[in-house]
């Protein structure tokens, strides 16, 4: 145990060493190597607005030009003469008179110096954004991005039916579909989560596969850190869902197949389906949490500063905030403005219908072909971390509420638990043409 624990300890605090490096050494460019790309990325920012929808009428895709209009501000006042307390204060220019998209491009044209902080985040995107601007302003990173989502969702596709896994194939795909994950690529701050999330789900599958299962706590130790020190409070919930979901499947599968050759157990020692998806929970938990904490710290000892007051302030925001309305008018409009915002539902009369008809249809599937012993085991815990995101939505029902046009996404693990259910209760009563066999 002792042994055990230090091993998380040391990849805990080797990871930070490397994350933070990372930072650091993107700080160490010069700004002159970046001020161009960054100056065409602010008039291209400038265009549009900050949060404009590229449907219209469909707040699913609204795309936030705000943030990244801040995670460019932010990039371009890296102190490459102080990199490690530039990149812990993560200032920026700003002023109340113009829009960050504005304000952007009055500092790098006027070579304006950070007057705003913003270290509570890390920032730790810009280890890669700050690099790429040296050669691409931010459209072509959007279509890099683009490139770099597809490629990984078409990896993730093939590893899935390489392994037989065609149920979490469809709930994968169909996931994409109702979160309107094309969308994504078109800002920064959509695009973080959903490439770890494929990354990170690509392989915990070959964890699974390769019964490596000794791994599987440090494994959601890292993805939880590596989630903080990218995302920007949006879908980070996605690395921890999405990946444990189809590992659970895998582990199923392989139990079941361990019982029918009448072999031992996959790992050995008979560990519960509870005991193995609360520890990858309170591995990813602990790793988001700390590295936050660690942002925090490393700052006050940095800066030689109680930053303590610049985080707490913001807290509150998150968690409550004041609209006008009610408690429970507010958690429930937190909910439902997330839910509403999944396709096909914002798209006229016509998507309200069809996406009503794609609930039926999963409600008559379960209810009309449900198995006489149905697997409650699994499904529970399917249900259990499908409804993750509805707790996020309710814990910072502030935060959900007024920027649902982004946090609906994480239902995308929501979806795929309800497929994996659907799977579950079904097994072995739909009609032979239903499961691709011959009548």
């Amino acid at each position: 145990m002792i042994r055990k624990c230090f091993q998380y300890v040391l990849t805990f605090f080797v990871i930070i060493s490397l994350l933070m490096g990372m930072l650091v050494l993107s700080a160490r460019i010069p700004r002159a190597l970046i001020r161009e790309n960054i100056k065409e990325s602010a008039v291209y920012l400038c265009k549009g607005e900050l949060f404009g929808t590229l449907v219209e009428g469909v707040n699913g895709s609204r795309i936030d030009r705000y943030a990244d209009s801040i995670l460019l501000a932010i990039a371009y006042q890296y102190d490459s003469d102080k990199p490690l307390s530039s990149v812990m204060w993560s200032s920026y220019y700003y002023t109340e008179l113009c829009n960050e998209n504005e304000n952007l491009l009055s500092a790098v044209t006027n070579d304006y110096e950070a007057n705003q902080q913003y270290l509570r985040y890390w920032h730790g995107s810009n280890a890669l954004v700050r690099p790429l601007l040296t050669v691409f302003n931010l459209q072509q990173i959007y279509a890099l991005n683009g490139i770099v989502l597809t490629l990984l969702t078409f990896l993730l596709l093939a590893v899935l039916l390489r392994e037989k896994a065609y149920i979490p194939a469809v709930g994968v795909v169909l996931g994409f579909v109702l979160t309107s994950a094309w969308f994504v690529p078109f800002s920064l701050e959509y695009t973080w989560t959903y490439l770890l999330m494929l990354l990170l789900s690509v392989v915990g599958v070959r964890l699974v596969s390769q019964k490596r299962y000794q791994a599987v706590g440090l494994f959601f130790l890292i993805s939880g850190m590596v989630t903080n020190y990218f995302d920007f409070l949006t879908t980070e919930t996605l690395t921890l869902t999405v990946p444990l979901l189809l590992m659970m499947w895998m582990r199923r599968r392989q139990r079941e197949q361990c019982k029918r050759e009448e072999c031992n157990t996959d790992d050995g020692k008979g560990c519960k389906e509870y005991l193995f998806a609360g520890k990858a929970a309170c591995a990813w938990i602990v790793g988001y949490a700390g590295m936050w904490a660690m942002k925090w710290l490393i700052a006050s000892v940095v800066l030689s500063e109680n930053v303590t007051p610049y985080v707490t302030q913001h807290i509150g925001e998150r968690l409550g905030g004041e609209l006008g309305i009610g408690s429970f008018a507010y958690i429930f409009g937190s909910l439902w403005r997330n839910v509403k915002c999944l396709f096909p539902f914002e798209y006229g009369e016509i998507g309200t219908l069809a996406g009503i008809a794609l609930i039926v249809f999963a409600v008559y599937l379960g209810y009309v072909y449900h198995g006489k012993h149905v697997d409650k085991k699994h499904i529970s815990l399917y249900v259990l971390i499908g409804l993750i995101p509805y707790f996020r939505f309710v814990i910072l029902h502030n935060h959900s509420y007024l920027h649902c046009f982004f946090t609906y996404r994480a239902q995308m693990a929501t979806v795929l638990a309800i497929v994996m259910i659907l799977e579950r209760v079904t097994e072995g009563m739909l009609p032979a043409c239903a499961k691709g066999r011959r009548l």
